[in-house]
């Protein structure tokens, strides 16, 4: 489906990428991605294994394509919610300081901000993690009390955060800075995220983003028919 449309510049795989953690899973995908001749990337989810992933292509922190550079990051926490360590968090921190391109995204697996309608754009908070009002996605977010978003809205070069993790579509704006989420290419959950229901009406899909040299992000989500 991509291809009838042209290559892009870049793939950008932001976790998930093997439900079964298998090599098997891995090689198939990795020969998948090959098999295009663009330039790709991935960075893991809380389901995939890191270890056989770097066996068969490296999981880079740094992308820089013309005017823009991703800044990839690793939330793998060992369990399903997501985490930042301290070591990604100063690496971070000095490339927003000494950023090498005019413009800067970031992409992590983990939502950073909730996506539940009541909820949407709101940042972890500790209180969140006993609350049994949240369930579903929003249960197993970013958990860093909200020091990514913080960090990055102060950052005028930051244009925009992608994430995967939410199997949902959504582009939520929360203090001068912009989330898109992907939708999965796999099964999609539905709107109420406070539980694990899937939406058998939504196709799989996928999220194009379109990134200007004045510090734009066009971006709209296609889905398989």
């Amino acid at each position: 489906r991509i291809g009838q449309n042209g290559w892009p510049d870049l793939f950008l795989l932001t976790g998930d990428l093997s439900q079964d953690e298998s090599e098997a899973s891995y090689r198939m995908l990795f020969d998948l991605m090959q098999s295009t001749g663009t330039s790709w990337y991935w960075l893991p989810g809380n389901h995939d294994d890191t270890t056989l992933m770097e066996q068969l292509h490296p999981i880079h922190q740094s992308v820089t394509l013309g005017q823009w550079q991703w800044l990839l990051l690793d939330s793998q926490s060992g369990s399903p919610h997501g985490e930042l360590n301290t070591k990604q968090q100063q690496w971070l921190q000095q490339q927003l300081e000494e950023p090498q391109a005019s413009w800067q995204a970031i992409a992590l697996h983990h939502q950073p901000l909730l996506v539940g309608s009541d909820r949407q754009g709101k940042t972890h908070q500790t209180s969140m993690d006993d609350d049994e009002g949240i369930g579903g996605i929003d249960s197993i977010p970013l958990r860093d009390q909200g020091w990514l978003w913080q960090t990055l809205s102060q950052y005028p070069q930051v244009r925009g955060v992608i994430c995967g993790h939410v199997h949902q579509a959504h582009t939520i704006c929360h203090q001068g800075l912009t989330l898109y989420t992907s939708p999965a290419t796999s099964i999609q959950f539905t709107s109420d995220i406070n539980e694990f229901q899937l939406d058998s009406e939504l196709n799989p899909g996928y999220r194009q983003l379109y990134l200007t040299a004045d510090g734009r992000i066009e971006s709209h989500v296609c889905r398989l028919s």
